[in-house]
C-alpha cells in the first residue's frame, strides 16, 4: 500500500472515532438542560466530519504539497479536537460525570492519535520533497 492510501484512511477512521466518540461509543450526559457537554460534543461531531472529509480528499491527491497541507491542517484541527473540552467549551464540572470518564479520555487518546500520524505523514511528505 501507498502511504497516501495509509494516510488517507487514518484520518478517515480517527474522524470516525471523534464523530462517534462523545455520541455513540462514549456518549456525553443527558440532560434536559443544555449544558458544556452538549457543546462540546457538537463541536466534536463538527470537527470529526472535517477530519474524515480532508481524509476522503486526501486519498484522491496526488500532488505532495497539497497532501503536505492537508497533514499540517489535520496536526491544528488535532490540536481543536483537544482543546474543546479542555478548554474552549469545556465539560460538565462535576468529576464523576459520564462526559469527564469516558468521553475526556476517548478524545485524549484519538486527538494524541490524530497529532502523531498528522506529524508522521509530515514528516515523510517533507523527506520526499527534499529527496526530489
Amino acid at each position: 500500500m501507498k502511504n497516501r492510501t495509509i494516510f488517507a484512511i487514518a484520518f478517515i477512521l480517527l474522524g470516525l472515532f471523534v464523530i462517534l466518540a462523545p455520541s455513540v461509543l462514549f456518549p456525553i450526559c443527558e440532560s434536559e438542560k443544555k449544558m458544556a457537554c452538549f457543546y462540546t460534543k457538537q463541536a466534536e461531531i463538527g470537527l470529526g466530519v472535517f477530519i474524515s472529509a480532508l481524509g476522503v480528499v486526501y486519498f484522491f491527491l496526488k500532488n505532495k504539497n497539497i497532501r503536505l497541507g492537508i497533514a499540517i491542517a489535520e496536526f491544528f484541527i488535532s490540536g481543536l479536537v483537544l482543546a474543546y473540552p479542555l478548554k474552549l467549551t469545556g465539560l460538565c464540572k462535576m468529576s464523576d460525570m459520564a462526559c469527564r470518564v469516558k468521553t475526556l479520555p476517548a478524545l485524549i487518546v484519538v486527538s494524541i492519535l490524530l497529532i502523531l500520524v498528522s506529524l508522521v505523514d509530515i514528516f515523510f511528505l517533507a523527506k520526499s520533497e527534499q529527496s526530489e
